[in-house]
């Protein structure tokens, strides 16, 4: 069912995750096809946010999804999000050195891993990804054959949207609120939970718009944007490219980042799981 054809409030949770699930499959394989045939780093880029997004769809409406769909279907995409992480960096790595023989040495990389991961993919047949998924969605092979979770995947999203924003929420809050004592590593778990709870919400937001979703909204983009930069940072030192320049970009995007985290985090939730629970009861079946 399409977006245009009816909100998401409207939508069952079978139909809204048939909708979600397919524009991933197809947004990763425009992406995927670019990756394939240009060298534009925003075709990596975008392949795996598509990837990210039906892995934070299967997350969503776990409760709906037959297990060894969401299993399979998850494994698959986390394997191609790998595959193409690796292209990823080394895209990054030559964006960051611009100038002298390092420029050339980081740019000869990034075409060598191009080379490297085309051929992954083949490998790994990842044209088919998409294709496959559209074909299981279609057939309804997808469903867990219990009562309860076909009475829920038959009633509006409603109450699966509170479950998952609630649940996603609180992945992001166990990260705790300080910034600067996390880890690399730890702070780019936590960015990958944020990314979990923004795709969430694009999932369900409809359902609860208004200004305080919003201002939440663009304070995700802006931390997530500085936790990215953060995330590149690392990786430049980790190379040991990391400059005067870049120590200084660094600092600032912690700061960036720990006061929007502290907003964000402070702020009262917009969606109400209880409310959601006495929608679905109250509507008919």
């Amino acid at each position: 069912m399409g977006r245009d054809d009816k909100g998401t409030g409207c939508e069952t949770a079978e139909e809204a995750f048939r909708r979600i699930a397919l524009d991933c499959g197809e947004a990763f394989a425009a992406s995927h096809a670019r990756t394939m045939e240009e060298d534009d780093p925003e075709g990596p880029h975008k392949a795996r946010v598509a990837l990210r997004r039906l892995r934070s769809a299967l997350a969503a409406f776990d409760q709906i999804l037959d297990a060894g769909f969401a299993r399979k279907t998850g494994r698959r995409a986390r394997r191609l999000s790998r595959i193409l992480g690796d292209l990823r960096d080394a895209d990054v790595l030559a964006g960051h050195r611009t100038d002298g023989p390092e420029a050339s040495a980081a740019a000869r990389e990034a075409d060598r891993m191009r080379r490297k991961v085309r051929k992954r993919l083949r490998q790994a047949e990842a044209e088919t990804f998409a294709p496959k998924l559209s074909r299981r969605l279609e057939a309804h092979r997808w469903l867990r054959g219990n009562r309860r979770a076909r009475a829920l995947a038959a009633r509006p999203t409603t109450l699966l949207g509170g479950r998952a924003l609630g649940d996603a929420w609180a992945a992001c809050l166990a990260h705790g609120g300080d910034l600067a004592t996390m880890s690399d590593e730890e702070r780019h778990e936590m960015r990958k939970d944020l990314k979990t709870m923004r795709y969430t919400v694009e999932f369900f937001g409809e359902i609860w718009a208004g200004k305080a979703q919003a201002r939440f909204l663009g304070r995700m983009k802006e931390l997530q944007d500085a936790l990215g930069h953060l995330n590149d940072l690392a990786m430049l030192r980790r190379e040991g490219a990391l400059d005067a320049h870049h120590a200084a970009a660094a600092r600032e995007a912690m700061q960036t980042a720990s006061s929007l985290w502290s907003q964000t985090a402070a702020a009262p939730v917009w969606w109400s799981e209880s409310e959601a629970q006495a929608r679905v009861e109250t509507s008919p079946a």
